[in-house]
């Protein structure tokens, strides 16, 4: 792991490193074969440290040979070149607002001569229309395209869309207008993914059939088959502030009610070696049948590697060492795919459950009910809480908030997900008997409802849920660091752990101090670079104005995903002093009236299609001005009538228009800056 991230951080090829891991597993093999009785136990670090160097050089090694950038005839290298492409779609289709997204693998590209072969994957959006449904996985298509590199963030603090995929392979996308594609050939999919999905698309309809529809349609869909295009962001919201999102992502809780129930209805095969054996391939077979339908998640393949050890142990009559069933399934995955370290989904997963093995016995202990139903409550309260403590510092990295009523959502949630499982499948294998198919049915929905009710209650709590915390990766490594220290001290009673735990207590309050001292003396202005909008945040210490467009201002996903992770690491909350564009603003240091705005000694003027231009003798005398919304001026006559430092032109303009001003600024000598192509724009006062 340590191999693999240091070559996904560095990124770069290291010239001899192949020979070198080489030689060193040389030096290991001649010191284990004749001078291990020389070497002594008190130098067996040698031998260690020169394995495990081996295993850190191959590790990057091998990360480096998996990065598809590097393959000669990647896509990503000929996308200047070319505009025509065979390409064979990897996923199912998904509908987005004004769009129809597909991941593809390029096939060839034609040339001036012929057709090239080509490797990689890319991410295509279709333009809407009723063909686009056709489209399948493993389908083959001809696309005519201009395909771009896939744009790094262009604001702070925003989410990394480009890192994100160029983990998954993918470097370049595109957008297909209706006659730029055409459909060659179907059904070239790997044959065993094509039959999970046509499973899973056989058992969707099959609930559809049974009335299921809406919220709990998703829900269903979500858990028992881990399909969560359904999901409206509303559900999103609400189970994600109730503590209930790990519900929805199929993971080891799904698997495991899986096992349990197929180990319980194969019993009878236990009597004999034989039969035992024919339950194993069965018991594998299943699970990883289940893996297949709900799209092998991060988290339901370390869940199926997992169980697929502890099946296979069985068989010889072995006891399992939870930990090294981990390790191994965690080494199996990352030698498939040494990039699936990179997902959320997978780091938590394995977070979660070390945490439970770890720590379930200790915190059970401390206190053991003597009533049977109090004693079921405490052990899902005690799995939650260790699986809490072993992720929460993750989550607020990525989510940047805490369920603070997690504990009463999962004592909801994990039973009802359960009978959701067991409810749904007795749904599906009952549907050739419509009667008692739909008997289950109406169940599943009433459980499903009861679910949705809960969790919408439980997050509508003003205090359920604390919103907009902000870590950095070095105060998430220290707060696993004071867990596992105050988890020694709880476990092993010395005291050392206490003084660990009192140290990382203070480096991490001193992280924070220095970060609150920093936000509360920022003084700055940031113009975001967000398509077909003007925003402008003033930030003054712990205050902050956001001057926003109406479009925007309706669109949360938006802005959730270019303003708020900013607003949120400079200390603001993130949804307030939100005010239009055509407002007026008069504040201690932040003044607006029109089109002309003062924060501090900075000043501004907004040229729009309403504003007016008024020649007059002395020239204005301002800092910046932003043109927006394709304002119909000329260059020439802003120099006549102000007196600038610089010109904005912001993502409310179209392009070709940014370009004619960006021509008519290099001849007359104007700085300029263009937030389409340079990102956002920040002032320090």
């Amino acid at each position: 792991m340590a191999g693999i991230l240091l070559a996904i951080k560095l990124d770069t090829p290291v010239q001899g490193l192949f020979p070198g891991a080489f030689i060193i597993l040389l030096v290991y093999s001649i010191l284990v074969l004749f001078f291990s009785k020389r070497i002594g136990y008190d130098n067996r670090w040698i031998t260690g440290v020169l394995l495990n160097l081996f295993i850190l050089v191959s590790g990057y090694q091998y990360t480096i040979l998996c990065s598809p950038k590097y393959e000669n005839n990647n896509i990503s290298h000929f996308i200047t070149q070319h505009d025509e492409f065979i390409i064979q779609v990897k996923e199912q289709v998904t509908e987005k607002t004004n769009s129809y997204k597909v991941i593809a693998r390029a096939v060839t590209c034609k040339d001036s001569l012929n057709w090239k072969n080509l490797s990689g994957k890319l991410i295509l959006y279709f333009q809407k229309d009723s063909l686009v449904k056709n489209i399948s996985f493993g389908d083959r298509l001809i696309i005519r395209a201009n395909l771009s590199e896939v744009s790094p963030p262009m604001n702070p603090a925003e989410f990394n869309y480009k890192r994100y995929l160029s983990n998954k392979g993918i470097y370049n996308q595109g957008y297909i207008r209706s006659h730029e594609w055409q459909i060659i050939s179907n059904n070239n999919g790997n044959i065993a993914k094509t039959f999970g999905l046509k499973l899973r698309s056989l058992f969707m309809e099959i609930l559809q059939k049974q009335n299921i529809q809406g919220k709990e349609f998703a829900v269903v869909s979500a858990i028992l088959l881990g399909y969560d295009d359904f999901l409206d962001n509303e559900q999103l919201k609400e189970f994600s502030g109730a503590g209930a999102m790990h519900i929805l992502c199929v993971s080891g809780l799904h698997v495991g009610i899986i096992y349990f129930i197929l180990n319980s209805l194969l019993l009878f095969l236990n009597k004999r070696r034989s039969t035992r054996i024919v339950k194993v391939f069965i018991l594998l077979g299943l699970i990883w049948l289940y893996a297949l339908i709900t799209g092998f998640s991060p988290s339901v393949l370390r869940a199926s590697t997992m169980f697929s050890f502890v099946i296979a142990s069985g068989l010889v009559k072995r006891k399992v060492n939870i930990y090294n069933s981990l390790a191994a399934s965690a080494f199996l995955l990352l030698i498939i795919n040494p990039f699936i370290i990179t997902e959320v989904g997978f780091q938590l997963s394995y977070l979660a459950v070390f945490g439970i093995v770890w720590l379930y016995r200790p915190i059970y202990s401390l206190f053991i009910p003597g009533n049977r139903l109090l004693r079921k409550i405490w052990q899902i309260s005690v799995v939650s809480i260790a699986a809490t403590l072993a992720t929460f510092p993750l989550s607020l990295y990525y989510f940047h908030q805490f369920p603070n009523l997690f504990l009463v959502t999962n004592l909801i949630a994990i039973p009802a997900s359960m009978l959701i499982i067991y409810t749904g499948i007795l749904v599906l294998f009952t549907s050739p008997i419509p009667f008692i198919s739909s008997l289950f049915s109406f169940i599943l929905v009433k459980i499903i409802w009861f679910l949705n009710y809960s969790v919408k209650l439980i997050e509508g709590l003003s205090f359920s849920t604390i919103r907009g915390v902000y870590i950095d990766s070095n105060e998430a490594i220290l707060i696993y660091c004071l867990i596992v220290s105050i988890s020694f001290l709880l476990l092993y009673r010395k005291k050392i752990y206490s003084f660990y735990a009192l140290g990382f207590v203070a480096l991490i309050l001193l992280s924070f101090l220095y970060r609150s001292y920093q936000n509360l003396s920022q003084k700055k202005i940031i113009i975001y670079s967000i398509r077909n909008s003007t925003t402008i945040d003033f930030m003054d210490g712990s205050n902050g104005t956001l001057l926003i467009d109406s479009a925007l201002m309706n669109d949360n996903n938006k802005l959730n995903y270019h303003v708020v992770n900013n607003r949120i690491k400079s200390g603001i909350k993130s949804d307030e002093n939100f005010i239009y564009l055509e407002d007026d603003i008069l504040d201690k240091h932040l003044c607006k009236k029109g089109n002309f705005i003062q924060f501090y000694d900075k000043k501004f003027v907004i040229i729009n299609n309403e504003f007016k231009l008024y020649p007059s003798g002395a020239k204005m005398n301002v800092d910046y001005i932003l043109i927006t919304n394709n304002s119909r001026i000329d260059i020439s006559d802003l120099e006549n009538i102000f007196e600038f430092t610089e010109l904005i032109i912001d993502n409310s303009n179209s392009f070709w228009r940014a370009n004619q001003w960006v021509e008519e600024c290099e001849k007359a000598g104007i700085k300029y800056y263009v937030l389409g192509n340079q990102g956002a724009k920040e002032i320090e006062i």
